[in-house]
């Protein structure tokens, strides 16, 4: 069984990680329900680049130094911790690749503090 498009991305909504797809190029191309609820100083809408949503000078340069490694084929997500939003956050830029040719990443952001009851297994 496939699942449809509109099955998945519900699924993709249900999940408390934000998810974020962008094109080799830096545009927004998808956005899961809590991606779009992120802070952002822009919205974050599909067809804006994504340097347009981080306004630190700092910050582009680290999107501009992922990308180039992904251009020149890097296979291994960058990761690395935020607390931008005040909360922990483990953030995983993670590469798409069609053959050997970059064409996109998926941006992963799982929050590292539980907010209310937690349990431990």
């Amino acid at each position: 069984m496939t699942l449809r498009f509109e099955e998945i991305e519900g699924l993709l909504n249900e999940i408390p990680l934000a998810i974020t797809y962008v094109d080799a190029q830096g545009i927004v191309r998808y956005q899961n329900k809590n991606a779009q609820m992120r802070p952002s100083i822009r919205p974050r809408e599909i067809g804006l680049d994504i340097r347009d949503c981080h306004e630190q000078p700092e910050s582009h340069k680290k999107i501009a130094k992922i990308f180039e490694d992904f251009r020149n084929g890097r296979k291994i997500p960058h990761h690395y911790v935020s607390q931008r939003t005040g909360i922990k956050e483990m953030v995983y830029i993670i590469p798409n690749f069609q053959g050997e040719r970059f064409v996109g990443c998926l941006a992963v952001i799982h929050p590292l503090e539980v907010k209310g009851d937690s349990r431990t297994f």
